[in-house]
């Protein structure tokens, strides 16, 4: 029995496909295949009903699953503590919300390639929701998106928290004075777009305070940014975002009745043999927006 074999068995079972398995391994279907095999062979017990369509686990390998997670942890722990010093390895696919990927995370990246010259980093940006589904999926290792994920299989990190605002063009007229509600209604808000929960935040919100708005949904933060700076209409976005614009007087904050909800990061990842490698992760980015969350209209909320 060798750990390949037990790593082959549990991501087949954990994921539901011999492709799926053979894509995260970087593997062939047959040599995953070949090793559930041998791993068989060696137990002495068929793993998997192949009499279906489907892969579906024996009551043997239901048994052996809970076995297999464990020595997959155990290995794990051992290689990032001793063997490897605590230094990541291999690749981390990383999924980001825009808010995140727009603001401080480029140059956290910078700063982890730095610490794991090693460790290949790929990003993957996209709507949390998204995202969320990926990292259930085992299709992302760590998440940095709007949260917590509510899932067993989820560790959830709190991260921080970014004000929603409203902010447009000098050339609109709209700042300097209080706007009144009905003026809202007259104007396009470009924001996210329609799966995310600032759009269903700030879609609540609105509603709640009598405004039926004139919602422009749009799937890049900074074509958002981009279009409300060239007069389209009212950008609402993390202040975050704009934090440049603001200091530049390109954009101005607008001043209403309306409280919009803040947006709520964390940082998730699966519970399972890679929790160790994605902890050191989690404490770095930590340490690195507790460092400089000020400076970026993001609020700590660990």
């Amino acid at each position: 029995m060798t750990f390949d074999q037990i790593q082959s068995f549990y991501l087949v079972a954990t994921m539901g496909t011999y492709q799926k398995a053979a894509q995260r391994l970087n593997a062939t279907q047959p040599a995953i295949s070949a090793r559930i095999v041998a791993l068989e062979n060696w137990l002495g017990v068929k793993l998997f009903d192949r009499s279906g369509h489907r892969v579906a686990l024996t009551p043997q390998g239901r048994k052996f699953l809970s076995y297999a997670e464990k020595l997959l942890e155990i290995r794990a722990e051992a290689q990032f503590e001793v063997g490897q010093g605590g230094e990541l390895g291999g690749v981390v696919r990383i999924g980001a919300s825009d808010t995140m990927a727009t603001t401080w995370l480029p140059d956290f990246l910078v700063s982890l390639g730095t610490q794991f010259p090693e460790t290949t980093f790929e990003l993957s940006v996209g709507p949390s929701v998204r995202l969320r589904d990926e990292l259930i999926n085992q299709q992302l290792d760590i998440c940095f998106i709007v949260g917590p994920v509510s899932n067993p299989e989820i560790v959830n990190h709190p991260l921080c928290e970014c004000p929603m605002v409203l902010a447009a063009a000098p050339s609109l007229g709209l700042h300097n004075r209080r706007l009144a509600l009905k003026e809202l209604e007259t104007v396009n808000i470009l924001t996210f777009e329609r799966v995310t929960q600032p759009f269903q935040d700030l879609k609540r919100d609105l509603r709640a305070a009598g405004v039926s708005p004139r919602l422009n949904p749009i799937s890049s933060l900074q074509t958002i940014v981009l279009l409300t700076r060239k007069g389209l209409g009212i950008g609402a976005v993390p202040m975050a975002v704009v934090d440049e614009e603001l200091r530049s007087d390109a954009l101005k904050l607008l001043e209403t009745e309306i409280q919009l909800s803040s947006l709520q990061f964390a940082i998730c990842h699966r519970d399972g043999p890679d929790a160790p490698a994605m902890q050191t992760i989690v404490n770095s980015a930590l340490a690195f927006t507790r460092a400089m969350g000020s400076a970026k209209s993001i609020k700590m909320i660990y």
